[in-house]
């Protein structure tokens, strides 16, 4: 009976801590998201018309995007992980990973092309420039910060 009651406490600890841990990480994302929309915002200098317009298409654009990184990037290791690693993949699987990589950049660029079209109705493509320089801005930031954030752990 003991050993049910704490394997029982064991799991319900556990669970707690997996979803701890989940809302930490989402909360994590959500606070990057608001930053990069405040970066975004700042370096535009969107009219109310423009903001009202952009922010759902962009929204939308970078949840697809992000879905196709992590779906993607988990089919590629996932099936990296199932050959034994890279160090054993033959040439034949590693260019036919090589091929699901280069379409799924194609894909990327498939989606960023209908996207470019799509603000391209209400921006100008001068606008549509700065967002491109913006969002690299904050990329690069962000990494800054992470790497220096990672110093101060070890």
């Amino acid at each position: 009976m003991k050993k049910h009651l704490l394997l029982l406490f064991c799991f319900v600890f556990l669970s707690s801590l997996i979803k701890a841990q989940d809302r930490h990480k989402q909360g994590r994302h959500e606070k990057i998201r608001a930053y990069k929309v405040a970066h975004i915002t700042d370096k535009l200098n969107f009219s109310s018309q423009e903001a009202e317009k952009f922010w759902p298409v962009y929204n939308e654009y970078n949840d697809q995007m992000m879905k196709l990184h992590k779906e993607e990037r988990y089919k590629i290791k996932k099936r990296i992980d199932e050959l034994g690693g890279i160090d054993k993949l033959t040439e034949d699987q590693a260019k036919e990973i090589l091929g699901h990589i280069t379409n799924v950049e194609t894909k990327r660029n498939e989606l960023k092309s209908s996207f470019f079209n799509e603000v391209s109705k209400f921006l100008s493509y001068r606008q549509i420039l700065k967002l491109e320089v913006a969002e690299h801005e904050f990329n690069r930031k962000l990494l800054r910060k992470l790497r220096g954030s990672k110093k101060f752990k070890h």
